[in-house]
């Protein structure tokens, strides 16, 4: 592959002295695996820190959320070790001792801090900086990009309020669907059996194009395409085809088989008759017109076209010449011409979707993440990109980028243009980009490994991370000897493989009591007794049947064996927790850990997605079903047949004849539903898990990975169920929400991992990146990828545009575009390589042979160089590289048999547990309480509703003396109470549209549907809301007037109860006359025997007029009648339930 910069003359790498650094430059580092790439960050911000940088001025960039909130730890924890180191220091020196800091810390930061003559300013600015730490800009880019456009909403003239949404694929789906229905449908049926015989959908649409929808560098080839009705000059041609072949099929034949320069061995005896016979099969076999695939591969008129006939005659003959031969090269130029509008389409499409993504966003406010790179790039270079850079550059003054070999063009481009150039002083921003090219393995999310080449040839100083501290020396010397193997192994000379080092104080650590063992180890399959291919390799499915198997049964040996881990003087023997399995495919993963059962080796598989997209989560929809209707026997069986249940074809069999059987499994759902509906979702599913029969099948036992999801599940409906207050039927809809990726919620409902104390990792090698594990095993290496790279588009960077992002939909260079796809893919599977053998701090075990297609992988490509011959060259190849560093690297055969076997761990030591002896009381009456607790049960009642000491009746007014109150027919009690607490909660005061459904499904709700109480209710509330509310000061407000910003609903408080004092309140009521009768009242209530917190809600807090205003629903029923509710009746109310104590508390 051709370098991406010619004009790099750089001679080599330069190691990084990050003390040495001029910091105010644009900095390139290439940090190797393993040689602390974190670290460096750290210790560049604490520089700056040191420099006089604001925490808050640092910017520092990474790809996800969990490695921007690890990064900022490790920066804090930095920050403190060094704040100690300096007080240390400084301590020693007041105190005249001779305490410099490198007697007591090897930190080379530390030394270099402690030895500044600013020793004492760097101390100031270090606590400075821990104290406001929380002001830390250590975030994901996509967050950066997002806090700037919203921050600058009007410089970037982006909306305030943007709809931020992660994922574009259900909005492309939908857009393909949509296209399809609108522009596609409507087309010739010819031109649709031709997309149709081109596999063309709305789902193959939206592959194609996930990719690249959200990149605006992208350039499209060919740019236009001529979109022509050729139908009915298609449909004419074959009927041409047909009567001419019909009439003249043994003249043809013969003129071919008699022409002395047509190859005979293609169209040879047997190939050309049952060509023109499948051909006239097919021209006269249809009642409509069939389209043809006219290429090599495709149909076999395509062998009768000039141009097939042409390549197949020799050279200066004349090929032969017929009217057949004629009509079918028309045909293949009317097939072009239908490729042609296939691509015109395809370039419609995406203008289609830019269309439709700008009307979205301008009309609904909806952003998703590509967007925000896209926007702020935008922004950036458009009229007010000037004033925009000056406002970003004024907050912050300097920038790390982590794992920056993963950016793509315009993530660059924003970072350049805000840090890569001279302030209005001329001096450039500290502007530091980390990462690694031979680490780039992302281009499915769209990292760009040309966009980390071009940022190498503009900076202004690049270093490398020479020294790795990860790994075992031996095993960096077996790594390095593997990639030094072949001239520019990565595919660029700009992406040159260094040979790291370790440290002094690095140690080899497997040993199996005799010496260290090599750490690079390679288990060669020989082909003996084993499936080959007509080359004399081993099938590709005999070697994924055979190969994890033969990694359990050396696990075992390992386990089982004298190998351990070199401790300080001893021998740790391994454990499955110190190992791990990396694969490519979920498939392989699973396959290793079924191996690894057999012989009883504990293994997770650590997946990443959503736990909705499990097949515990179709089965926990199932048993919700059947709980919901119970009644429904298709409901019922498929959660008896569920994993939970697990029930069997004969079980089924038997309920099916079994009436009662039925009836009592129905019953038993029942009784789930009625529990939901009594006491809530928890109570029924913590039921239905304690079921006896639960998995009664032989060998139905949960695994722990299904019952870790269906925990995960349980917990995240709880959430839905508490947070959302969702009724049974509402949370079954919601459930089924989440098992689609279009509608599902952004909830914590990635998979999480099952118990990994002890058991074997199985990962992937993309998500292994930046783990390290003891001891590793490469078992797939040997596997080709899957990428039908002869299908569909071709993405591409084009070396004749700067490497410019390209994707050919069929252009007639499309042959070079996608060599040129293969080549960027198999640069990546390199780097892939590199990951995956950089895993390990101990061991590595790579299995390889002569496996089919093995020769076309990367380590084929190291290892094999002439490519892969029989099993002596193989063998002579991997022992040439054993011998290049024998102390590093080892080959060794499979052994011929199993040897059988399980894992049985080592026992630990019983410890004899007993119970701890209480020696100390505990306070009984120490409690948190609520309000109604507290003052229940001081008047011989049992809640606030009933008192002791009644005040004066006043009586209820007479039934045909006084006006009806409004909800007088509306039912009575507590569920009413909580209808209108619910729909006050759930309204938008201001917005009269928001009460009518809120209304509708709180009535649901609380029981009260179909009830004909919807517009009684409606109307009352918006009487309450419409009542003047009067103040202190004279003035008075409404609810309708108060917006959803001027209010908090539910707003919950918790005080501590020591010294409350009622005697002290009942005093303070004495003084006011309208208080005189409950300050009585009060006197009689004890609450010293309560200890504690006093845990609550306020139903309502708003601001009117810049006051905070404390507002309390009530729903008391007082009588019929509006008399009923006059000012002594609504004082008893107040003074009766202890609401007047409640407001002043």
């Amino acid at each position: 592959m051709t370098s991406h910069d010619q004009s790099d003359n750089r001679t080599g790498p330069i190691p990084l002295d990050p003390f040495a650094l001029d910091l105010a430059q644009i900095t390139l580092i290439e940090a190797s695996a393993g040689t602390g790439k974190t670290y460096t960050i750290t210790t560049l911000f604490v520089r700056l820190l040191a420099l006089g940088y604001p925490v808050e001025s640092i910017l520092v960039v990474t790809f996800t959320e969990a490695a921007a909130a690890e990064l900022k730890l490790r920066i804090r924890r930095r920050m403190a070790t060094c704040l100690a180191a300096l007080e240390k220091n400084q301590r020693g020196k007041k105190q005249g001792e001779n305490n410099e800091a490198d007697k007591w810390d090897e930190d080379e930061l530390i030394h270099f801090l402690c030895r500044r003559p600013d020793a004492h300013l760097i101390l100031k600015r270090l606590r400075l900086g821990l104290t406001c730490f929380d002001l830390a800009a250590v975030m994901t880019i996509h967050s950066f990009c997002f806090s700037v456009l919203r921050d600058n909403a009007f410089e970037s003239k982006s909306y305030f309020d943007m709809d931020l949404q992660r994922d574009n694929a259900g909005f492309l789906r939908q857009t393909a669907m949509d296209f399809f229905y609108l522009r596609v449908i409507e087309q010739d049926p010819l031109f649709l059996s031709f997309l149709h015989t081109a596999g063309m959908t709305p789902e193959r649409l939206t592959d194609e194009f996930m990719q690249v929808v959200g990149k605006p560098h992208l350039k499209t080839v060919p740019q236009t395409a001529v979109f022509k009705a050729v139908w009915d000059a298609y449909r004419d041609t074959v009927d041409t085809l047909g009567q001419i072949l019909r009439r003249e099929k043994d003249e043809i034949l013969t003129l071919i088989q008699s022409h002395k320069g047509v190859d005979k061995r293609s169209y040879s005896k047997k190939n050309l008759p049952a060509w023109l016979d499948k051909s006239l099969e097919i021209l006269t076999g249809h009642d409509t017109t069939p389209v043809f695939s006219m290429n090599e591969k495709g149909d076999p008129l395509y062998k009768f076209t000039h141009t097939r006939l042409a390549e197949k005659t020799k050279t200066g003959q004349t090929p032969p010449d017929h009217p057949f031969f004629d009509a079918c090269e028309t045909l293949l130029s009317l097939s072009r011409q239908m490729e042609e509008n296939l691509v015109a389409l395809k370039l419609e499409f995406l203008a289609f979707y830019r269309d439709r993504l700008a009307a979205m966003k301008s009309d609904q406010g909806i952003c998703f993440f590509d967007d925000l790179i896209n926007d702020l790039e935008a922004a950036l270079s458009g009229p007010g990109g000037g004033a925009l850079q000056r406002e970003v550059r004024g907050r912050y003054k300097a920038c790390l980028i982590d794992e920056f070999q993963d950016t793509d063009p315009g993530q660059y481009a924003v970072f350049s243009s805000l840090f890569g150039s001279p302030d209005a002083e001329g001096a450039p921003p500290p502007f530091f980009m980390i990462g690694d090219p031979k680490q780039a393995i992302y281009a499915f999310r769209g990292g760009d490994i040309f966009a980390y080449l071009t940022a190498s040839r503009d900076c202004r100083q690049s270093f490398t991370l020479p020294v790795n501290y990860r790994s075992a020396p031996l095993l960096v010397q077996g790594v390095n000897a593997l990639f030094i193997r072949i001239k520019e192994p990565f595919g660029f000379s700009d992406i040159p493989f260094h040979p790291v080092t370790t440290p002094a104080s690095a140690t080899n650590r497997l040993s199996d009591g005799t010496g260290f063992l090599p750490p690079l180890n390679l288990v060669m399959v020989e082909r003996e007794g084993i499936s080959l291919d007509k080359k004399g390799c081993i099938k590709a499915a005999a070697a994924k049947s055979m190969i994890p198997g033969l990694l359990a049964r050396d696990m075992l040996a390992v386990l089982n064996g004298e190998k351990g881990k070199q401790g300080e003087g001893t021998i740790q023997g391994l454990t499955p927790g110190d190992m791990a399995v990396l694969v490519r495919t979920n498939a392989q993963a699973e396959a290793v850990q079924q191996a690894l059962s057999l012989v009883n080796i504990p293994s997770y598989l650590s997946k990443s997605g959503s736990v909705f997209d499990s097949p515990q989560a179709v089965a926990f929809f199932d048993l919700l079903s059947a709980v919901d209707r119970p009644e429904n026997t298709g409901c019922l069986k498929a959660a008896l047949v569920s994993p939970v249940y697990a029930w069997n074809e004969e079980m089924i069999r038997e309920l099916n004849q079994d009436e009662q059987m039925l009836w009592a499994w129905q019953d038993r759902f029942r009784g789930y539903h009625d529990l939901w509906e009594e006491k809530g979702f928890v109570a029924m599913i913590t039921a239905l898990f304690h079921d006896e029969d639960l998995a009664p099948a032989p060998g139905s036992r949960l695994s722990e990975r299904a019952l870790t999801n269906f925990y995960h599940l349980i917990e995240l409906s709880s959430q839905a169920v508490l947070h959302q207050q969702l009724e049974r039927p509402y949370l079954l809809k919601w459930y089924q929400n989440q098992l689609h990726p279009d509608t599902r919620e952004e909830t914590a409902d990635e998979l999480r991992l099952e118990s990994d104390a002890r058991a074997v990792a199985i990962v992937t090698i993309h998500k292994s990146k930046g783990l390290e594990y003891p001891v590793v095993f490469l078992p797939y290496l040997w596997a080709q990828r899957s990428t039908g790279r002869n299908l569909g588009p071709a993405l591409f960077h084009d070396p004749e545009q700067n490497f410019r992002l390209c994707l050919d939909l069929g252009s007639e260079n499309q042959d070079e575009a996608r060599r040129l796809m293969v080549q960027e893919a198999d640069a990546e599977e390199m780097r892939l390589l590199y990951v995956a053998l950089t895993r390990a701090s101990a061991w590595c075990r790579i299995y390889w042979g002569g496996i089919a297609g093995a020769d076309n992988t990367a380590l084929g490509r190291l290892l094999h160089p002439q490519g892969l011959g029989d099993d002596t060259a193989v063998r002579a190849d991997l022992k040439a590289l054993a011998a290049s560093d024998p102390a590093a690297i080892s080959v060794c055969t499979v052994p011929g048999k199993d040897t059988g076997g399980v894992y049985t761990p080592d026992e630990l030591p019983q410890a004899v547990l007993s119970a701890r002896i209480l020696n100390r009381r505990i306070d009984a009456d120490w409690r948190i309480t609520s309000y109604s607790a507290l003052v229940a049960g001081h008047h011989g009642g049992t809640g606030t509703g009933e008192t002791s000491e009644p005040l004066p009746e006043t009586g209820h007014a007479a039934q045909d003396s006084g006006t009806p109150i409004l909800l007088e027919s509306f039912p009575k009690g507590a569920g009413a109470g909580d209808f209108f607490h619910g729909v006050l909660e759930d309204i938008d005061f201001t917005d009269d549209d928001s009460l009518a459904p809120a209304v509708s499904e709180n009535l649901d709700r609380y029981g009260f549907k179909g009830l004909g109480l919807s517009r009684m209710a409606g109307t009352a509330i918006r009487a309450v809301l419409a009542t003047p509310l009067n103040t202190d000061q004279g003035k008075s407000f409404r609810l309708n007037e108060v917006a959803l910003p001027q209010r908090f609903t539910e707003l919950e408080f918790c005080f501590d109860l020591k010294g409350l004092d009622l005697n002290a309140v009942a005093a303070l009521f004495d003084t006011d006359p309208k208080f005189a009768a409950y300050a009585a009242r009060l006197r009689g209530m004890d609450v010293s025997s309560f200890k504690g917190f006093l845990k609550g809600f306020i139903d309502l807090t708003v601001c009117h007029d810049g006051l905070w205003y404390i507002l309390d629903y009530k729903s008391n029923y007082l009588g019929p009648m509006y008399e009923d509710y006059d000012h002594g009746a609504v004082t008893r109310a107040m003074a009766d339930h202890d609401y007047i104590l409640q407001y002043h508390l």
